[in-house]
């Protein structure tokens, strides 16, 4: 637990509402705690806090809430709270470098293939085979029943960045988040799905990942999303149920495939796709309506 005070006087920053309190970690919008620290890019995404403390910059219109610690900054608000992370609650390279596969291998329902890496607090249900050379990162959740193949990376940083004018360097947000897969859930070699920056990335039950494919963190997938290969799919992107993607698409970051929507291969997903719709091209677009949901 960090003195609130101790942040704001290392970074300058200005006070609205209650300063004596004391904060646990960083958290997304999504997963507030009333000893959580956030942060808002924008003035639209205020009104979504609840309780804990906000950063913000000093330029943004608010109503303060009861509960809630208001905490502005003359500076990039992203560039802020990634060197607070990086002083106060950014684990050490260290933490993603233990190895506790040896651990996982006393599970006789597990099947782990040699060369295989798989870090601290890592949750992997039964029926789950993961083959060589597969890196399942720190605090990931793996389902029971999911294949985990050859060169894979599981919970990988992504790259979030804001420019720091003091030293015209790009600092990193640190991800400090987790992976999570449902059951039966396969990813395909050479594949890598980023953890979440502050949350989750989801990859929910069913769904198959083909090869050679970036899934970008805080992404949501939903049931039965496939994947064919050589695919990315940009922060953020949320996939509704059973959604087909083929080979060669692009995905914008913070974009919305509806449920049963299928998107062409080479497609370049710069807008939002509605349930059931077919859309292909570069940029996609939507051509009709989805018929048949067999993969």
């Amino acid at each position: 637990m960090i003195d609130l005070i101790d942040i704001v006087n290392q970074f300058d920053l200005k006070v609205i509402g209650e300063l004596n309190r004391k904060v646990s970690g960083v958290t997304a919008l999504s997963n507030q705690v009333s000893d959580g620290l956030t942060w808002a890019k924008a003035e639209k995404y205020v009104d979504l806090i609840e309780m804990g403390c906000i950063l913000l910059h000093e330029d943004t219109e608010f109503e303060p809430k009861s509960g809630v610690t208001y905490l502005t900054t003359k500076k990039d608000p992203k560039l802020t709270l990634s060197l607070i992370m990086k002083d106060f609650f950014a684990p050490s390279p260290d933490y993603y470098l233990k190895d506790d596969t040896e651990l996982h291998r006393k599970n006789p329902t597990i099947k782990i293939a040699n060369h295989v890496f798989i870090g601290q607090n890592v949750v992997i249900g039964d029926g789950t085979i993961i083959y060589p050379f597969a890196v399942i990162e720190a605090d990931s959740v793996i389902g029971e029943n999911c294949v985990i193949k050859p060169h894979t990376s599981i919970g990988s940083e992504g790259i979030g960045i804001a420019h720091n004018a003091e030293t015209d360097l790009y600092e990193k947000l640190p991800q400090i988040g987790h992976v999570v897969l449902g059951n039966h859930v396969d990813v395909g070699p050479n594949s890598t799905i980023r953890r979440g920056s502050l949350g989750q990335t989801i990859i929910n039950d069913g769904s198959k990942i083909g090869a050679n494919i970036n899934v970008g963190h805080n992404c949501v997938f939903g049931r039965n999303a496939f994947l064919a290969c050589n695919i990315s799919t940009g922060g953020s992107s949320v996939l509704g149920d059973n959604v087909y993607i083929g080979m060669n698409a692009i995905v914008k970051n913070g974009i919305r495939i509806g449920h049963n929507a299928q998107i062409g291969m080479g497609a370049v997903v710069t807008k939002s796709i509605p349930d059931r719709m077919i859309a292909f091209g570069n940029p996609a677009k939507v051509v009709k309506e989805r018929k048949d949901l067999k993969m």
